[in-house]
């Protein structure tokens, strides 16, 4: 992929090193610049890329505008958003469309019509759907909490601890998984959005060498024997795809996740047992164990709790801790990269991590980095395999 990109990235550079400061300043040409590149983008983005710009990097941005608005109207930021959202409607035509229009009619229609950006499609598929309502019931009430939480704690460690946005934006003492719970609707949308999270990125089974790591050496000889657990894998397990891409694979594959998750599971492929990470681990001895975005909610303390727990259940030089998750550049991270660091930091009192604090976590509980497997893009995660310090 990389080697395609090649010449036309090239292309791109050249045009960079043309453009002079004479063409920033004529208005025309730096409009039509502007336009092209836009719709490059526009070609280029999956739904995945367009869900992470509306709902992380704009509504991020536009949380400043929606605070004055509220404390200035008197509105809540759902009535806001909603007065905002008739009002684009009203400003494009679409209501006059819908109504003079004789025969239903796709958003790509609308687009068209209304010569809008067409990344409402994107937002007909439930999954990425769920990102407004998680970004608006959710993170945007975070986010504006932000700026007076961060003037008030600025003399603590913000990754230790329970005092988060949580508690200045919804006036409470709940932890953020209780608010999450009792809000009508945010716990579902909350699970099926985070299904999207990979959306348009490289999956890890494309780039880790699971039959080299994981198939060989697999005790074959018990046909109760455990091969994958999924930990905290949600509705979307990777037991699913797993399956699907290695058929034939050997032993049990596992799903562990919370009670109210596990009850929810239909696929029959799925083999689910109710489990919370920081108790003991019922599976003594599998092959691999598989955190997917899990640690990046919690504290540095309670990672090491989660990873201290699995290492008692490990069989040496049998069994891997494979954590799905990003490798933090320390230089140019992404702006996707950054606005999580911030939101994980601020929410959940967590965060993005680079190599060097995930080894340092790691290594301080007796277990190593064996090697990290990178997607080959700045955007996928990274897979972490770690096992025991003395294997």
């Amino acid at each position: 992929m990389a080697g395609a990109a090649a010449p036309i990235l090239a292309q791109i550079q050249s045009i960079r090193d043309s453009l002079s400061p004479e063409t920033s300043q004529n208005v025309r040409t730096r409009t039509e610049l502007l336009q092209a590149a836009k719709k490059s983008v526009a070609d280029l983005e999956s739904p995945g890329d367009i869900c992470e710009r509306v709902v992380y990097q704009v509504s991020a941005f536009l949380g400043s505008s929606i605070k004055f608005k509220c404390d200035s109207d008197g509105f809540s930021i759902h009535q806001y958003v909603e007065v905002s959202s008739v009002q684009t409607a009203t400003d494009l035509g679409i209501f006059s469309l819908l109504k003079d229009s004789e025969s239903p009619g796709s958003t790509a229609d609308l687009a068209k019509e209304t010569k809008a950006d067409p990344v409402s499609d994107t937002f007909t598929v439930p999954k990425f759907a769920a990102g407004v309502k998680m970004a608006i019931d959710w993170a945007i009430p975070n986010w504006l909490a932000m700026p007076a939480w961060l003037k008030e704690t600025n003399d603590r460690n913000h990754h230790i601890g329970n005092d988060t946005t949580v508690r200045r934006a919804f006036k409470t003492e709940e932890s953020g998984i209780e608010i999450i719970s009792r809000i009508p609707g945010l716990l579902d949308a909350f699970s099926l959005h985070m299904s999207a999270s990979h959306e348009g990125r490289a999956h890890w089974l494309d780039f880790y060498p699971i039959e080299e790591k994981m198939i060989q050496g697999f005790n074959k000889d018990d046909s109760e024997a455990e091969m994958f657990i999924d930990i905290g894998g949600a509705l979307w397990s990777e037991v699913v795809t797993v399956k699907q891409i290695y058929p034939h694979i050997p032993g049990r594959l596992m799903l562990e996740d919370l009670p109210h998750v596990v009850d929810q599971v239909s696929d029959s492929d799925i083999e689910a047992i109710a489990y919370d990470i920081f108790t003991p681990q019922p599976v003594k001895g599998a092959r691999v164990s598989f955190y997917r975005n899990v640690l990046h909610d919690w504290t540095d303390d309670k990672c090491r709790d989660v990873l201290r727990i699995m290492a008692s259940a490990m069989t040496p030089g049998y069994f891997k801790i494979l954590i799905n998750e990003w490798v933090v550049p320390l230089q140019n991270p992404t702006s996707f990269q950054t606005i999580m660091d911030l939101t994980m930091m601020c929410i959940w009192a967590s965060g993005e991590r680079t190599e060097r604090q995930r080894k340092a976590t790691i290594e301080s509980v007796g277990l190593k980095i064996t090697n990290i497997y990178e997607p080959g893009d700045n955007m996928s995660e990274s897979i972490i395999e770690v096992a025991l310090a003395n294997d």
